[in-house]
């Protein structure tokens, strides 16, 4: 076989640039921490040995990640269960299999195993994503490591398992379904320091003008019948958070006391009292909801049947009430996380609850508490300036204020000692790196590859996203490692050999092609 034919398939991109994050990595766990720094290189290079023997096993077979994939998630799988009986805790979490002074944490595998199997799946059965049997397997093939990792618990793994959903919409998801528990998380964030009838009128006027401008920028009778339907759902949403608003109101003063949690503090829009503004601005939305439905039941009485307003019949009209019943469900699942999530938030133990109310009053009232790691990675970061320190002399860094700051915040020490240089600099090598794995990803000639490379690179842009916006303030702590830098065996050798497999199918693919 020639050289060019042996490289062909070879991503140098990817690989000068992941090289390049993991020695910048290395690099920085040093300046923290000699010894762990040095025992880095050796995660690494353990790292490489893994994905070379995984290179070796698939031999000339182009479909052996496809085939063992199963294998690859049961090994996982059991893993998980294996942690939860004999694993070590640390942190308050038992996530971790203690080997004398090693330590593995089966969730970084687990992504992996989940993700071959996931792509297996799609790949077999034609990936059609209104097939309820279909999307209840791959259900079923998230929800067991998911809950699995939450038995341990371990928060930020889980979140991590959602990236798979920028997979699966590439794939051909309803992208509602994506968008759907986003703004739900967002509703049940928002309601723990914020009054949740109020909540609920804000999230009720938002859904109100985007129907609204549906409704009047398209011509489809569809489309239209179904924003009606929409419509009538959000009427019926307004009179029941009146309705329910008032039974609270008049409560007697003792039960009424049980019902504290859903005015935990003044809201950010309105003024007090609660009622008055609940009854005026959902009246408010009723008749802005009910008036266009009343106007187009009353114009369809008049107009001829070539109208766009001519009665409706048979799937139009299943359009219409379906549309209703579907709105209203969603608004009711809503409002029920509106109501509840003050009430959950307040059976969190503190110092989980401070870790959320941290992002809403500063860390500074929580400075000796869950805000101080918060408070000194901010001071890190802003005394390096625009160049930094320099290498190894960032004065916080040598004091130690920072606690773990080798694992989740080694951004820290790139913003004291490189600093917002250094730091920009870091971000664009992220970005290009993970851009360029979506753009083999979307090159590759099988949904299993395709998929796959899809997790991959959306599995790295969490952690990539969520670890800095959690560094500087923007997302709770919930310990999610960078990528290639934070310092970890298993995190190390879990992104290894997840991008490595994916490198392992896109150059067979592509020696397949010569």
């Amino acid at each position: 076989m020639s050289q060019n034919r042996l490289l062909k398939g070879v991503d140098w991109l990817v690989l000068i640039l992941g090289l390049m994050i993991v020695a910048f990595g290395i690099m920085n766990v040093y300046s923290v921490n000699q010894d762990l720094g040095i025992k880095q290189i050796i995660w690494f290079g353990l790292g490489l040995v893994m994905v070379l023997a995984l290179m070796i096993m698939s031999g000339n077979n182009r479909n052996f990640f496809e085939v063992y994939s199963p294998v690859f998630y049961i090994i996982s799988i059991i893993l998980l269960v294996g942690v939860l009986l004999v694993g070590k805790e640390i942190n308050g979490a038992k996530a971790w299999y203690r080997f004398g002074s090693f330590s593995l944490q089966p969730a970084e595998f687990a992504k992996i195993g989940t993700s071959l199997l996931l792509a297996n799946l799609i790949n077999h059965f034609n990936a059609s994503f209104k097939d309820f049997n279909f999307l209840g397997k791959l259900l079923i093939v998230i929800i067991i490591p998911i809950m699995l990792i939450l038995l341990q618990p371990d928060l930020g793994s889980v979140i991590i398992f959602c990236s798979l959903s920028i997979a699966f919409y590439r794939e051909g998801l309803n992208p509602w379904i994506i968008i759907s528990p986003i703004v739900l998380l967002v509703i049940f964030l928002i309601s723990i320091v914020q009054i949740p009838f109020y909540v609920l009128l804000f999230f009720g006027f938002i859904l109100l003008l985007v129907v609204l401008l549906i409704l009047v920028s398209t011509n489809n009778r569809e489309v239209k019948d179904s924003m009606y339907g929409s419509l009538v759902g959000l009427s019926v949403f307004f009179l029941l958070l009146i309705l329910s608003c008032y039974l609270v109101e008049n409560l007697p003063e003792k039960m009424r006391e049980s019902f504290g949690y859903l005015f935990p503090m003044r809201s950010l829009f309105f003024s007090e009292p609660i009622f008055f503004n609940t009854v005026f601005f959902g009246l408010f939305g009723f008749f802005i909801s009910i008036i266009p439905v009343l106007i187009n039941k009353l114009t369809q009485q008049k107009e001829t049947s070539s109208s766009p307003f001519k009665k409706q019949s048979g799937l139009i009209a299943n359009v219409f009430s379906l549309s209703i019943i579907v709105s209203f469900v969603i608004l009711l699942i809503a409002s029920s996380i509106s109501f509840i999530s003050p009430i959950v938030f307040e059976k969190l133990p503190k110092h989980q609850k401070e870790r959320v109310i941290v992002l809403y009053e500063g860390e500074a009232k929580y400075r000796d508490t869950s805000g101080y790691n918060l408070l000194y990675a901010k001071t890190a970061i802003g005394s390096g300036e625009l160049y930094g320190k320099g290498y190894q002399q960032g004065t916080i860094k040598k004091g130690r204020f920072v606690p773990e700051q080798q694992t989740d915040y080694i951004f820290t020490a790139v913003g004291e000692e490189w600093g917002f240089l250094g730091s920009t600099a870091l971000v664009l090598i992220y970005a290009i790196f993970i851009a360029r794995l979506y753009y083999i990803a979307e090159k590759q000639g099988n949904r299993f590859a395709r998929f796959y490379g899809y997790a991959v690179a959306s599995i790295l842009f969490f952690h990539f996203f969520i670890n800095i916006a959690m560094v500087v303030g923007l997302f709770p702590t919930v310990g999610i490692p960078l990528p290639f830098f934070s310092y970890g065996g298993s995190s190390l050798w879990g992104f290894t050999i997840l991008i490595g497999i994916f490198l392992i199918i896109h150059y067979k693919n592509n020696q397949g092609l010569i």
